[in-house]
């Protein structure tokens, strides 16, 4: 299944374990069972819920709030409040949008209810996982997120805002300034304050710390969890792929639930025979990727001793906190005369996939999910040659620096001008 890395070093760096998959697979459990079993085997260990509709506090069967809370030994645990979050964290930008909102007629209550924009609670728990990474407090993070769409919003967001501060916040904070000196004082509208305009500044920069810690394979592990049935086995290979797309290292996945084979019963013999099939099946289309397995417990799972036995199924008596792959879903390979940049995408699936290069952002669309990648300063103005799918990975050529050099020889030699290779804006 591949080799296992070891990244804790003495509880010198913190590892983010993040699990997710489709909603009711059991994903909840399987990060509440990690976390036990890694605080029981000393890492200082913390797990959050990043899931509206949380229900780690059921499988642990202990009231989690949005506050930080010990669990046991080496183990606290955290429910993200939105509401919360607002009376702390959001306070200078909360009351901005509550005031301005209120200025145009809205009442009071309602106001502030509005005052939550889309990306707050996503922010949130990212700046959790900030914080926790750099005050070193804990050796190990788990998060239990929502159903895979959720989850892609989650990871996707730091890119994404990012755009958008490239993009508007400049130009709206220079206009802001000069509308505070002349036609503010005649608005009934409030204008954000300075303090509001470095608040978004900061959260720009909280956010690519972000952004750089979860795509760092050594730091961070995306886990995903399935049952072997087979609307979720598609629903997984979407999600990997995307995941790949985004820049995250998906090391290992968790069947879970599966019907042990000694019901031989007359009831579970078409149920086996289907999962035996989609099991294979698992097999094979995500090899080399670690597979582990769970039983359907004889009982729900609820409480320390049944995620220890949880735990038991999954890992045995191996550290679960161990990272069973460090392979980057990107990459870039010199061959001399181009230079390829390698992108995982396992299962595309038949989606329709586009590619456009501007400047210096190479854009990736697939299906309905974009991804926008900053191109290295080697890649910068190099024509794109080609795009080519070489098994779960799409090969993007550009031009290399031997072509660029020749060509130069030949402009300072006199010779016949060489013929600039044609810009491709897709492929």
């Amino acid at each position: 299944m591949g080799s296992v890395f070891t990244v804790l070093q003495g509880g010198a760096c913190t590892r983010v374990i993040v699990y997710t998959g489709k909603g009711g697979v059991g994903k909840t459990s399987v990060a509440a069972a990690t976390a036990l079993r890694a605080a029981e085997l000393g890492h200082r260990t913390v797990i959050i819920s990043t899931d509206s509709a949380h229900s780690l506090s059921d499988a642990l069967d202990i009231s989690l709030t949005g506050t930080l809370q010990k669990i046991s030994d080496n183990l606290d645990g955290i429910e993200v409040d939105m509401q919360l979050e607002l009376e702390t964290r959001w306070r200078e930008i909360q009351s901005y949008f509550s005031d301005f909102l209120a200025s145009q007629g809205m009442d009071g209550v309602t106001a502030k209810e509005m005052a939550v924009f889309p990306g707050m609670e996503l922010m949130s728990a990212l700046f959790y996982v900030e914080e926790w990474h750099k005050s070193g407090e804990y050796d190990i993070v788990i998060m239990d997120t929502a159903p895979t769409a959720d989850t892609l919003r989650l990871l996707a967001f730091p890119d994404i805002a990012n755009w958008y501060f490239d993009h508007l916040f400049h130009m709206v904070k220079n206009v802001i300034r000069i509308a505070r000196v002349t036609v503010g004082r005649l608005m009934t509208a409030p204008i954000p304050s300075e303090q509001f305009l470095d608040d978004l500044e900061s959260l720009r920069e909280r956010l690519t710390y972000v952004r750089d810690l979860l795509t760092d394979p050594e730091t961070t592990s995306i886990r995903l969890v399935l049952n072997p049935e087979k609307m979720v086995i598609t629903e997984t290979q979407r999600a990997y792929t995307y995941l790949c797309m985004y820049g995250y290292t998906v090391e290992s996945m968790i069947v879970n639930r599966v019907v042990p084979e000694e019901l031989q019963e007359e009831y579970f013999r078409d149920k086996l025979e289907e999962q035996r099939r989609y099991l294979k099946m698992i097999d094979g289309i995500f090899s080399p990727l670690r597979i582990m397995r769970a039983h359907q417990m004889q009982r729900e799972v609820i409480g320390t001793l049944a995620l220890s036995q949880l735990a038991d199924e999954i890992f045995g008596k191996d550290d679960p906190t161990v990272a069973y792959s460090l392979e980057s879903p990107m990459k870039i390979i010199d061959k001399g005369d181009r230079i390829v940049l390698a992108i995982k995408l396992p299962f595309t699936m038949d989606q329709k996939l586009e590619l456009y290069t501007r400047k210096d952002v190479l854009t990736l669309q697939l299906g309905a999910f974009k991804k926008s990648i900053s191109l290295p300063h080697a890649l910068v103005g190099k024509p794109v040659l080609c795009a080519e799918e070489e098994g779960s990975w799409l090969n993007i050529e550009f031009e290399g620096d031997e072509v660029g050099k020749r060509k130069g020889r030949k402009r300072r030699g006199g010779g016949k001008k060489a013929r600039k290779a044609p810009r491709r804006d897709s492929d």
